[in-house]
């Protein structure tokens, strides 16, 4: 009989809420973190904790925390998400998380830069279990300060070659024009 009292209420608080928890990163080591919850749950919720909902989720990372470089609220008439976007380091290779605003049990789903999917259950007001998100993120091979000074060059190629001819005239024209037009479609091809 009490357990029959007791079932609907438990089924019935973790309709409320509608966790949903997906993070999913790049090879680079950004990530996306979308944690969506029931709008009326949710606007009550948030009423009692005045802070940024950053200040509500954790990601533990190697022994330290990441927070997230923005928040990004998107209402919705059935979830409303709050869409965290940051930055793991490249070497990262041990996650935890915590969700500080829900009671019930939800599912964590974790979504790899090399496709793997790992999918968590968090007992509520509970950490994640060790994640392991090591192996999955690549420097670029070059800054992207350098690809700039790169592509400035190679544009300014042309024109040191042109003023060139036309001071000493000693310049083999067709090699000049053959330069320039090679690149240019290098420069019409990289956007």
């Amino acid at each position: 009989m009490i357990a029959g009292v007791i079932w609907p209420c438990h089924a019935a608080a973790h309709d409320l809420e509608r966790t949903q928890v997906l993070l999913t990163f790049e090879r680079d080591g950004s990530f996306v973190l979308d944690v969506a919850n029931d709008p009326g749950w949710l606007k009550l919720r948030l009423e009692r904790f005045p802070d940024s909902f950053a200040d509500r989720v954790v990601l533990w990372v190697d022994g330290h925390e990441v927070r997230p470089a923005s928040v990004e609220f998107i209402p919705g008439p059935t979830v409303a998400t709050h869409r965290l976007r940051g930055r793991l380091p490249f070497d990262a290779h041990t996650l935890r998380w915590y969700y500080g605003l829900v009671i019930d049990p939800y599912t964590l789903a974790v979504r790899r830069a090399d496709g793997r999917m790992v999918i968590e259950e968090i007992g509520g007001d509970a950490w994640s279990r060790t994640i392991d998100v090591s192996g999955q993120f690549r420097a670029p091979l070059l800054d992207q300060k350098v690809i700039g000074f790169m592509l400035a060059g190679l544009l300014l190629v042309p024109i040191a070659l042109r003023l060139r001819y036309r001071r000493f005239n000693t310049f083999n024209v067709p090699f000049v024009s053959f330069v320039s037009s090679v690149l240019n479609q290098l420069k019409s091809a990289l956007g």
